[in-house]
């Protein structure tokens, strides 16, 4: 099992535990961005490591700092749907688990943590279809101790199927 100290071989890939693994630990480049559940708002990274066609997958709750009518329509959009009904914060506490993926396919859970802020789309949020196209650095938002204090992005989206 890896641990935090696991150390790597030269020439070896990293190792990689699910139950522990961090994005930052994996110099990648981001290249699809999904959304898993809309209550609170849960994204799914998929990135590719750098120099190498392996990829690692990872959730998190979208932050509500900032995540504006535009960013709603994007998260719509992205899952097929043309308009936004509702996009409120809601109340979230740290007891949702989000699933880690490594390189060679294993999974785990982790307890999530919120995963993006201070989205910028495109000067016209009218031509993003994904939230992809919006997203900033650092890619995870806030990772304080008191994660799900400032609450997370319910979203209701409509009309779906019509784009």
């Amino acid at each position: 099992m890896a641990t935090p100290n696991s150390t790597v071989k030269a020439g070896s890939d990293p190792v990689c535990d699910p139950y522990t693994m961090k994005s930052d630990s994996y110099p990648s480049i981001l290249i699809k961005l999904d959304v898993v559940l809309t209550n609170p708002l849960t994204l799914r990274a998929t990135t590719r490591l750098l120099n190498s066609s392996q990829v690692i997958t990872f959730e998190g709750v979208m932050f509500q700092s900032g995540f504006v009518n535009d960013h709603a329509l994007v998260a719509c959009r992205s899952m097929g749907c043309s308009k936004v009904s509702a996009n409120t914060q809601v109340s979230w506490t740290q007891t949702q688990t989000c699933r880690f993926t490594c390189p060679d396919g294993t999974s785990g859970l982790q307890l999530c943590r919120y995963m993006q802020s201070y989205l910028r789309c495109p000067s016209n949020p009218n031509d993003a279809m994904s939230l992809k196209e919006c997203v900033a650095e650092p890619f995870w938002g806030y990772s304080g101790s008191d994660a799900g204090r400032y609450g997370a992005i319910g979203l209701v989206c409509t009309e779906c199927g019509d784009l």
